[in-house]
């Protein structure tokens, strides 16, 4: 995820605040930028507290400017977004989050896991964590080579078919009880449905009866193992769930001992249950491609 600000430990800095205002993206009147220097002049390396005037966080060039510089929920008193959590989680890993890294970034975040803390936390958590893991997510498929479409002005995305979409913004929020990201494909799009530690009943009932996929952090592997769970995940639509290994691994044994492996089989007779090291490369060689290819 780029960051653009100077003291970003990551590789999309800037100089200085002054090139971070010059941006055209920004759209910083030249009104605006004396006032906006002064106010990130405490804003230094990582590490040290700022103060932004209220007059200043509350106008919209600032609320872009949060959106390109994530660094700075570390710095100021700001609630933090989803997409600032996941930057934060890349930068305490010191690399990009993919799908090999994914469950790491998820221990960073997750406040009730024994794991390395952030390296720079935010100052005002984030509280939304449905939002932190379809950001997870999103940036796995971003750095994959999956990217996120953008949206018009009118909140439309720009279609690309070698890329991913959000049912949870702009106009395509009307789609959102499919899953959680759309990728273009033949015959039928992959609908992606993003979870954290448990299934229960609402994921199960979130496949579209075409192609589904089921990313989380699943820590229940009885959640998944039964027959009757399996028959049922597949007659909605799931062709492939994406979780940890130590739950993948936990599933293979319970089926090899109970002899029902083969009910592990998707429609397109390939593994059901895979591991989130998959998820990247597996995304990446079917976007904009065949479906039933996963």
């Amino acid at each position: 995820m780029q960051c653009l600000h100077p003291h970003c430990p990551g590789k999309g800095g800037l100089v200085s605040w002054y090139e971070v205002l010059e941006v055209p993206e920004l759209k910083v009147r030249a009104t605006d930028k004396a006032a906006l220097l002064g106010a990130l002049a405490a804003c230094g390396p990582l590490g040290t507290v700022g103060a932004v005037p209220p007059s200043v966080l509350q106008t919209q060039v600032f609320k872009r400017l949060l959106q390109s510089s994530p660094c700075l929920y570390a710095q100021l008193p700001i609630r933090a977004t989803a997409p600032a959590v996941v930057h934060l989680c890349e930068v305490t890993l010191g690399a990009p989050i993919v799908s090999a890294n994914v469950y790491k970034a998820f221990e960073v975040q997750h406040p009730g896991m024994p794991h390395t803390p952030f390296l720079h936390p935010p100052l005002v958590a984030a509280t939304a964590g449905g939002d932190i893991m379809e950001a997870l997510c999103s940036e796995v498929l971003s750095n994959h080579g999956v990217p996120h479409m953008s949206l018009d002005v009118e909140g439309w995305p720009t279609w690309s078919s070698r890329a991913h979409v959000s049912l949870n913004t702009g106009k395509l929020r009307q789609l959102k009880l499919y899953g959680d990201f759309l990728i273009p494909c033949a015959p039928h799009n992959l609908l992606i449905s993003v979870k954290s530690e448990a299934a229960r009943e609402r994921f199960i009932v979130s496949g579209n009866r075409l192609e589904s996929v089921g990313f989380g952090f699943f820590a229940e592997p009885d959640e998944f193992w039964t027959s009757s769970r399996m028959n049922l995940m597949k007659r909605w639509g799931f062709v492939a769930i994406y979780m940890p290994d130590s739950t993948l691994q936990a599933i293979l044994n319970h089926l090899k001992a109970n002899n029902t492996t083969s009910d592990a089989i998707n429609i397109n007779g390939r593994p059901l249950f895979r591991s989130l090291s998959d998820f990247g490369d597996d995304m990446a060689r079917i976007a904009g491609k065949v479906s039933t290819a996963i």
